[in-house]
C-alpha cells in the first residue's frame, strides 16, 4: 500500500458521508499521563494519546483490527506535519482541545476516564446536531475563507469533521487493513475495471 499517496487524500471531511452507526466501538481510557508507543511529530504526547483514543472509537477493534492497530493516529499526525498549513494544524489541535474541554464540562465523567459508549455518544451528538442544523457546516466552510480569530464552535466542528474523515481514509488505506481485512491480490493476473457487486461483499484493496 502506498501510504504516501493516501496522505494526499486526507482533506476536509463532509459529515454527511459518515453514518453515526459507524462510530460505535471501544475506547481505551487514558492514563493520568497518557502516552503512545510512537513518536508524534505534530503533537505533544498527551495530544497524540487523545487523538489515538478518538480514532480507536471511530474505528474500533472488533473481529477486524482497530484504528490503533492500523496506526491511524500516527498516520494523521504525520499527515498534519507534511500536508497541512500551520493554520490548519493549529485549527485541528485547538479544535481537539475544545472538544475535550467541552466533553469534560458537559459529561458526568472526564474524557480521560470515559467509557466507549460515553465518548461515542458525544461524537454522535455532533452529527445529529449537524443534521438538524446544516448552517453549522455551512458556517464552517465559509469560515475557512475568512481571516481572524476563530470561534470555539468553528474549531470544534473543524476537528470533528476532520478527524472522522481522516480516520476512515487512513484506516482503509493502511497496509494492515488492505491486506488482512479487504480482499487483496498482491500479484493480479489481469485488470478488470467493472465487476458485479453483491450486497455485503468486501471492497477490494488498492495497491
Amino acid at each position: 500500500m502506498e501510504r504516501r499517496e493516501a496522505l494526499k487524500n486526507l482533506g476536509f471531511g463532509s459529515a454527511a458521508i459518515f453514518s453515526s452507526s459507524m462510530l460505535f466501538g471501544a475506547l481505551q481510557s487514558c492514563s493520568p499521563q497518557p502516552t503512545v508507543d510512537w513518536v508524534p511529530v505534530s503533537m505533544t504526547a498527551e495530544q497524540a494519546a487523545q487523538l489515538e483514543k478518538i480514532c480507536e472509537g471511530i474505528c474500533p477493534k472488533t473481529t477486524t483490527p482497530g484504528a490503533t492497530e492500523a496506526g491511524v493516529a500516527n498516520h494523521i499526525d504525520q499527515a498534519l506535519s507534511v500536508l497541512k498549513t500551520d493554520k490548519e494544524v493549529d485549527y485541528f489541535k485547538k479544535g481537539m482541545e475544545v472538544f475535550v474541554k467541552n466533553f469534560d464540562a458537559n459529561q458526568d465523567v472526564k474524557f480521560k476516564d470515559a467509557t466507549t459508549d460515553q465518548v461515542t455518544a458525544v461524537i454522535n451528538s455532533y452529527y445529529k446536531k449537524y443534521d438538524e442544523n446544516p448552517e453549522i457546516l455551512r458556517g464552517l466552510r465559509s469560515g475557512m475563507r475568512e481571516d481572524g480569530e476563530k470561534s470555539g464552535e468553528f474549531l470544534e466542528a473543524y476537528f470533528v469533521t476532520q478527524v472522522v474523515d481522516s480516520t476512515f481514509r487512513s484506516y482503509f488505506t493502511s497496509e494492515l487493513v488492505g491486506e488482512t481485512v479487504m480482499p487483496y491480490d498482491p500479484i493480479p493476473v489481469k485488470y478488470e475495471g467493472c465487476l458485479p457487486y453483491e450486497p455485503g461483499q468486501k471492497s477490494w484493496a488498492s495497491v
